[in-house]
């Protein structure tokens, strides 16, 4: 699991609350086309991706869909963020493996450790921040 240390969102961690992170996380091995999640569906778990793709598609009269493939990367952070509800469908495009972290126990953690909890979800914000302007560039074409 030293590959949570590359994650784009724990990056700079503590090595204590990085070693409980990597405690609580699970692997899985999904095939093409298993849906993680649903927009709608009350948030449980956020994932990184540690290889294959996953498209998050967007509810509503213009979907959009962000494919993410790049290891570390991180999707299903709705499981850290009110109301903790997913704002997006996630499905597999290839066999894909995932780490998956439950949410409760992260923002337990991230409250016994403020100090890494803010430089999480500051990075986390990050990547929002990242894809939200993709939204805008797509909607500009």
């Amino acid at each position: 699991m030293m590959f949570l240390r590359k994650a784009e969102i724990f990056v700079g961690v503590s090595a204590e609350v990085l070693d409980r992170i990597q405690a609580m996380a699970e692997e899985e091995q999904v095939p093409e086309g298993h849906v993680f999640f649903r927009a709608g569906e009350p948030a449980a778990f956020l994932y990184v991706l540690k290889d294959g793709q996953v498209a998050l598609t967007t509810v509503g009269a213009a979907p959009i869909t962000f494919p993410i493939g790049e290891a570390g990367a991180v999707f299903g952070w709705s499981a850290l963020v009110e109301p903790r509800t997913y704002t997006a469908t996630c499905e597999t495009t290839m066999p894909t493996t995932v780490i998956r972290l439950d949410g409760t126990q992260l923002l337990q953690m991230f409250e016994d450790n403020p100090q890494d909890g803010l430089l999480v979800l500051r990075r986390l914000a990050g990547v929002m921040a990242s894809r939200l302007r993709a939204s805008y560039e797509r909607f500009a074409r």
